[in-house]
């Protein structure tokens, strides 16, 4: 692989917004570690952090993060003082987190985690690269009536916006340090 060496061994920053987890949690977090500790390994990244945003969870989650915490120093929580959902999350998130690259997904795994390393490897490519969007090729488990309300979201979006969003662009995606900066100030100047 043959990267710009003025993004090689960034730091990267992985965000989770989440409520009530617990089932999942585990595996997510052995399965980013172990992905990012390849990307270690192969210089792509130069160090992680996990940083989970708590929307006021209920069941065992957050005891299950305190756990992972106390075994690797590479988690971060952010607990929410009360339910707030998943924006506010995601903004409280990006604020805590220092990496140079700032990945958002969703925690509960409905977007593999395994394809961190083609967003790297795309942010990599060019150092004028803020964003690289990830697209989704189905959406299993998902009722006929979410699928078409997604769909007439979508085409609402592009219709009165003068932004091209690609349909079933989801919230997994990677941010520039440039970009998240951008974001948390609009939102403290609000």
């Amino acid at each position: 692989m043959n990267l710009p060496q003025s993004r090689l061994g960034k730091s990267c920053s992985v965000v989770f917004s989440f409520r009530n987890e617990e089932a999942v949690l585990s595996e997510l977090i052995r399965r980013v570690r172990s992905i990012l500790q390849i990307e270690l390994e192969k210089g792509v990244a130069g160090s992680y952090e996990l940083v989970f945003v708590n929307d006021a969870s209920t069941d065992q989650s957050l005891n299950i993060l305190l756990d992972h915490a106390r075994e690797k120093d590479d988690i971060r929580i952010v607990n929410m003082s009360r339910r707030f959902g998943v924006a506010p999350c995601v903004m409280a998130g990006f604020e805590h987190a220092s990496g140079d690259a700032v990945v958002y997904m969703d925690a509960d795994l409905q977007d593999p985690p395994e394809i961190i390393p083609k967003l790297l490897e795309e942010w990599t490519k060019d150092a004028n690269v803020d964003v690289v969007h990830t697209v989704r090729r189905s959406r299993q488990g998902e009722s006929p009536i979410k699928l078409g309300l997604t769909k007439l979201g979508y085409f609402i979006l592009n219709r009165f916006s003068d932004i091209n969003i690609p349909r079933e662009a989801g919230d997994f995606k990677l941010l520039s340090r440039r970009v998240v900066d951008r974001l948390v100030s609009l939102k403290a100047n609000r």
